[in-house]
């Protein structure tokens, strides 16, 4: 029955005080959902905006934001190279400069979109693994060519190539010539030109110890802030400019890919110019790889790093019958066949409540591994088989059930196995629910006890997956991971919530 009648709901004052009702239940409701919202959010975004507490990710309608995010995404994150890149805005010469970018040789360029630091990915990895896959047969048959132990794709890295430094040279061998093939295959977006202007202004860095007011005046256009705003300006017969000359790598030194681009255009290198004309054309392919980054590779990591899903689907299945045999099994002897000492048994079962799960964590390890269980589905199970809360809360539904009805079995002639399965356990099907659902809960959600007695990575759950992830991912990737691994929860809730309301209602009406 409604606690207000329906005559009544049309009065000021009921409806006054059912807005007021709904009001909270909807504040409520926000506040619940809020923290899972602002956490999908954050899987939503990256380095440059994870931390600004916003739902809607800027990026999603503000251009600038895109562009922010695209030229830290492409210079992974190297402020000093996206500051000297910003030279050029005559948009006239953007495609003619598009098509110089295609035709320079690979020593004349390097390739943008690598692995940013505190990444666990890029836009890089991702099209080089897919590279391999269509290379090797599996990851088995590319460590025999590489000479190399990946456990799969997704952890092999493309090899360094750092053609600015002097003392560099690419390591021989068949990897770093697989690379040159693929790197010739790279679209326009994804080639840096190697710039004599940029190797100058590394070198006055190093030269004046990252101190600009050291720099002589002769080599400034102005009043500059920041070496990535110098100009090239190399005076002839200075010391300066003689040193630079036997510090520039070699294979530039009959050039950069400027002097290459002084004989199509008098304009500057438009890169700036270049890089917004393809966020703005590309605008919404941008904002979609950026939201579903992060969720595509916990996706990829999750599904093909060992057995995660499939060993939780078998851990919680198998935790959710053990408990619905062992704790319905106590509970009705319990309750059917009541023994002086039935009250002090009850009170053993609830005390184990009083005491944290991490207490008994070592002191269970130890037994397991004395019974040769670790690295087992039974070591994850066996020690929750048997709840005194699920047992104390059965035990009491059991005692709420007509006796009238188990003598009526008895007298025709029923034995005890067909009156708890024909009498108690109908009965108790809301409850039953109830507790399948926390047992589905707790052991989905566990990862500490899992982790300790099931080292092996074959036998990890989904959790401990995530939690090994936390370890090394950033903000971003974690929160989508904790996101997906929250769903199947949300899921289960949103589907069980009339069970739920039966197994809690029900046995304080009986």
């Amino acid at each position: 029955m409604s606690l207000v009648s329906k005559v009544g709901r049309k009065r000021p004052r009921a409806r006054f005080a059912l807005a007021v009702l709904y009001t909270i239940l909807t504040i409520g409701a926000i506040t619940t959902l809020y923290p899972f919202l602002l956490m999908v959010s954050i899987g939503l975004k990256g380095p440059t905006d994870q931390n600004d507490n916003i739902l809607i990710p800027k990026y999603f309608g503000d251009d600038q934001e895109l562009l922010t995010k695209y030229l830290d995404d492409k210079y992974a994150g190297e402020a000093g190279i996206i500051g000297s890149t910003r030279t050029g805005l005559a948009s006239q010469v953007t495609s003619q400069f598009d098509e110089f970018v295609m035709s320079l040789p690979l020593e004349m360029w390097t390739a943008g979109f690598r692995l940013a630091p505190n990444q666990v990915s890029s836009k890089l990895m991702v099209r080089y693994q897919g590279w391999l896959r269509t290379k090797f047969k599996d990851v088995d048959d590319l460590n025999k060519v590489y000479v190399e132990e990946n456990v799969a794709f997704q952890t092999v890295m493309p090899p360094s190539e750092l053609l600015e430094r002097a003392t560099w040279k690419p390591s021989p061998g068949q990897k770093y010539n697989d690379w040159l093939v693929f790197k010739a295959t790279l679209p326009g977006e994804f080639r840096i030109p190697v710039r004599q202007t940029r190797l100058w202004q590394e070198y006055l860095r190093v030269k004046y110890r990252n101190r600009i007011d050291d720099v002589p005046t002769l080599f400034k256009a102005g009043s500059e802030k920041k070496f990535e705003e110098l100009p090239l300006r190399i005076i002839p017969d200075n010391a300066d400019g003689n040193e630079f000359r036997t510090k520039i790598p070699e294979r530039y030194r009959a050039g950069t890919a400027e002097a290459l681009w002084a004989k199509v255009s008098d304009q500057p290198m438009p890169i700036e110019a270049s890089e917004r004309t393809f966020v703005a054309t590309h605008r919404n392919a941008l904002k979609q790889e950026y939201a579903t980054r992060n969720y595509r590779y916990v996706l990829d990591y999750v599904l093909l790093h060992g057995r995660a899903v499939l060993n939780t689907i078998i851990f919680c299945s198998l935790a959710v019958l053990t408990q619905l045999i062992v704790n319905p099994l106590a509970a009705y002897a319990l309750s059917r066949y009541p023994i002086k000492s039935s009250g002090k048994i009850l009170l053993f079962l609830l005390a184990t409540m009083a005491f944290p799960a991490e207490v008994a964590m070592i002191p269970s390890f130890l037994l397991l591994k004395d019974l040769g269980l670790l690295n087992t589905f039974a070591a994850l199970i066996l020690p929750s088989a048997a709840s005194g809360y699920m047992i104390f809360l059965l035990k009491g539904f059991f005692d709420s059930l007509p006796i009238e009805l188990f003598e009526a079995g008895q007298l025709d002639g029923a034995k005890e196995t067909t009156l708890l399965m024909r009498i108690a356990v109908p009965l108790s099907r809301p409850v039953l629910g109830y507790l399948a659902l926390m047992a589905f809960m707790a052991s989905y959600s566990t990862f500490m006890f899992a982790f300790l007695v099931v080292q092996d990575q074959k036998m990890w759950t989904l959790m401990v997956w995530v939690y090994q992830l936390q370890t090394t991912a950033p903000k971003a990737v974690v929160m989508a991971a904790l996101a997906l691994a929250a769903l199947p929860t949300l899921v289960v809730f949103l589907f069980a919530q009339r069970v739920i309301m039966r197994g809690i209602v029900l046995p304080g009406e009986r």
